[in-house]
């Protein structure tokens, strides 16, 4: 293969010579078919003229001057019958769906007839680098001097002169505004790097279930708003950035934070206040840290907010005391309870529970307190 690659496009048994080198070499067709192009160039034979001659050589059929004006023509993959393509669109997974409907419109009808489910999408942003997860299938972009490199599953990285943000966008944004598109879990992570939902997603969006660390309050609520909501049932918020409340209230007046069901607030900067609670007042069950310089005095008066949430089915609370644990005599006296007498098992956690009785109600909450390394955990639930 030393002739340059204008004189083999030029000559037809050259070009031969060459696909055969590539079959004795006993390369995969479609690596073949990538270095063949390589080398003589991309307009030099198409795949399909490739694909012939390929397997003709593989199976020891050498005549270079076979004659195949009299061999059928070659059906190409829209002639394939309806049917069978909603039969082969049936059994694709939704990331393969997407490849299949990007082929030409009469592909990509076929395959918008199946509503494209996924079970988790995350998506991680960054001003080095791009990652996103379609199911179990991950995506990466890194950026480069002069461009980026592009991974996807099961194959080599792809060079581009495009930021790597505008290289992935151009692969995820098509999947995100299917039609009809189901997401159970949504996960969106952005480190110093702006980026607005209609970069991304389409407005409204419709994930049951929402994860979003952002940099700013403003940032976060974007997000949310292009929600729908009613639909996001459970939202998890990293808080890290969020250290004043009134950045949380901003949050909790959008209307995917009021019809929500259930709320996660993770942060080890920010713990709520006993008045902060009422926040959370609306939901079926909430997460949060909670803030506290007394345990005796307070832990009651939690006790009593709590019992006023009409809607809660069950909440954790999480107090943390830095490097010093919080004593969990302290928890059981504000509660009135003892704690046990006796050595614990090899990992096991002392855990005390309590029973409270909600005024004039036939209801009562349950506490369970345990130890968490420096923490105190109580998890509260409602029973009827």
């Amino acid at each position: 293969m030393e002739a340059s690659p204008d004189l083999i496009k030029e000559n037809d048994d050259l070009l031969k010579v060459c696909l055969l080198y590539e079959v004795r070499r006993k390369i995969p067709i479609f690596h073949s078919y990538r270095n063949f192009c390589k080398i003589v160039g991309q307009d030099a034979m198409g795949y399909l003229d490739f694909e012939f001659w390929y397997y003709r050589f593989y199976h020891g059929k050498m005549d270079f001057d076979y004659d195949r004006s009299a061999d059928p023509e070659p059906k190409t993959l829209v002639e394939i019958p309806v049917v069978l393509m909603n039969k082969i669109a049936k059994y694709l997974d939704p990331v393969e769906r997407t490849f299949l409907r990007s082929m030409n419109h009469a592909i990509k009808a076929v395959a918008d007839t199946f509503p494209p489910a996924f079970e988790k999408i995350d998506i991680t942003v960054s001003r080095t680098s791009m990652h996103w997860t379609l199911n179990k299938q991950r995506f990466s972009c890194y950026k480069k001097d002069n461009g980026c490199t592009l991974y996807k599953p099961n194959s080599k990285g792809e060079e581009s002169e495009d930021c790597h943000i505008k290289k992935s966008l151009e692969y995820l944004t098509p999947v995100l505004k299917m039609p009809n598109i189901q997401v159970n879990h949504f996960s969106l992570t952005i480190y110093n790097e702006p980026l607005k939902p209609d970069d991304l997603l389409p407005v409204p969006f419709n994930p049951k279930s929402f994860f979003i660390y952002g940099q700013s309050t403003n940032e976060v609520v974007q997000f949310l708003s292009a929600m729908t909501p009613g639909h996001l049932e459970s939202i998890s918020l990293d808080g890290s950035f969020l250290r004043e409340d009134e950045s949380y209230r901003m949050i909790f007046e959008t209307d995917q934070l009021k019809q929500a069901k259930s709320v996660e607030v993770k942060s080890n900067w920010k713990a709520f206040t006993l008045e902060g609670l009422a926040i959370f007042s609306h939901l079926k069950s909430f997460k949060c840290q909670v803030r506290t310089n007394n345990v005796f005095e307070d832990l009651p008066r939690i006790r009593d907010i709590i019992s006023t949430f009409e809607e809660l089915e069950s909440c954790e609370l999480s107090f943390s005391s830095g490097l010093d644990r919080f004593p969990m005599r302290g928890f059981a006296g504000a509660l009135g309870e003892e704690i046990p007498i006796g050595p614990l098992k090899a990992g096991e956690h002392l855990t005390i529970t309590h029973h409270y009785r909600i005024p004039e109600s036939n209801e009562c909450l349950e506490f369970k307190m345990k130890e968490d390394g420096h923490r105190c955990l109580i998890n509260i639930v409602k029973i009827r």
